[in-house]
């Protein structure tokens, strides 16, 4: 059931258009995310939604009613910010009380409250929701910053909003209570049936949370769908450049065999003055011609590193490469490593730090590497994109 609808929203500052006719929809009881770079307008969108903002033109449609007109604070959509912005003469237990202050129509928002949501009445009952009880008498100056996040979504929740905004919640924290507000965040959301919207620039905030993103760039949005279905199908290159996919190569398609689900590119490798081609094969993928210009999208974690001990399986006998590991880099757990292959292809792979420990990797290894068919995504190829890569 859609709960928000965005339509065709537009949004200038000083005729610069930072917002060009957006339109999205959220579901009932789903977290979804923007995602784009900083300065894309995202949290310009989020102001907009909570009525901080006023657009350009465009309708803010909420349970099937046009809130356009309605303040603030009539529309039962709270913003929690990057930062708290918790008051700071006041303790945590008047901070999260404060929401209900700025509510002139409390009696009717209760009575309003959708069937299989839950209702809220003690500002005590989301604290032990939120893990912050024995926090109410200290005030903003004694608490974490992970703690203070928790005192602005429990003052959100405290109105029992249609829909929580977050706008960057996980900036400031430091990854441990990056990770636990997370998982506070999907709890509520799973015990609570409420939806969020998040905005982010952080890819791992998406995965981790989202059941559907919406990719913003250039004013509009360029792809959306499931976190992990953007992530391996992006539609564009510039949504593979935004999201992280490192390894991108530009080929011709030399053969499409719908017979055998198969499309072979030819990959064209600089080598001195010279260019030497590479065949890849991929799954078919619809709506290609022979002789097309492409790019393929590999994301790092899909390539192979070919253990040395180990028969490799049939998938994994695709598209084999040997190459060098150039340089490794120790990333969060994971290791994210730089191969040059024997036909001078840069590719960049990521492994979990113990695989990179048992297949005993370094510097300066040759190894075997896979692309598998199934992992690698075609894209066409546009006159004109940013960060363009000419095949």
């Amino acid at each position: 059931m859609k709960l928000l609808e965005i339509k065709n929203i537009s949004k200038s500052f000083l005729n610069k258009k930072v917002l060009d006719g957006i339109n999205l929809e959220i579901e009932g009881g789903e977290i979804s995310s923007i995602f784009g770079y900083s300065g894309e307008g995202k949290s310009t969108m989020l102001k907009i939604i909570c009525g901080i903002l006023k657009q350009d033109c465009g309708d803010v449609i909420l349970n099937a009613k046009n809130i356009n007109n309605l303040e603030s604070y009539e529309r039962r959509t709270p913003l929690v910010m990057d930062e708290p912005l918790l008051f700071p003469n006041m303790n945590v237990i008047e901070n999260i009380k404060f929401g209900l202050k700025l509510n002139i129509n409390k009696r009717n928002l209760i009575n309003n409250i959708g069937k299989n949501k839950k209702i809220f009445y003690s500002p005590r009952e989301i604290m032990e929701l939120l893990g912050i009880t024995g926090l109410e008498k200290r005030y903003p100056s004694e608490i974490s910053m992970g703690q203070a996040q928790r005192v602005s979504l429990a003052r959100a929740l405290i109105v029992n909003p249609e829909i929580i905004l977050m706008d960057e919640p996980f900036s400031n924290l430091d990854i441990i209570s990056k990770t636990k507000v997370r998982k506070l965040i999907k709890d509520v959301n799973r015990e609570l049936k409420i939806s969020i919207l998040l905005v982010t620039h952080d890819i791992e905030d998406v995965v981790n949370l989202s059941d559907k993103m919406f990719i913003l760039n250039d004013g509009k949005i360029q792809d959306s769908g499931h976190p992990k279905e953007v992530l391996r199908k992006p539609s564009s290159i510039d949504t593979a450049f935004l999201i992280g996919t490192e390894n991108i190569l530009g080929g011709v398609i030399s053969e499409i065999d719908r017979n055998n689900n198969l499309i072979k590119v030819k990959v064209k490798v600089r080598n001195g003055n010279t260019h030497t081609g590479v065949i890849m094969e991929a799954d078919f993928q619809g709506n290609f011609e022979t002789g097309e210009q492409v790019f393929l999208a590999v994301r790092p974690e899909e390539i192979i590193i070919l253990r040395e001990d180990r028969e490799a399986s049939k998938p994994v006998r695709e598209n084999r490469l040997s190459g060098k590991i150039i340089s490794s880099i120790f990333t969060s757990r994971m290791m994210e490593i730089s191969i040059k292959s024997e036909e001078n292809l840069e590719l960049k792979v990521l492994i979990p730090f113990h695989a990179y420990e048992v297949m005993h990797l370094f510097e300066g290894k040759t190894v075997k590497v896979s692309l598998k068919k199934s992992s690698i995504h075609l894209i066409k190829k546009k006159k004109t994109v940013k960060n363009s890569i000419s095949p």
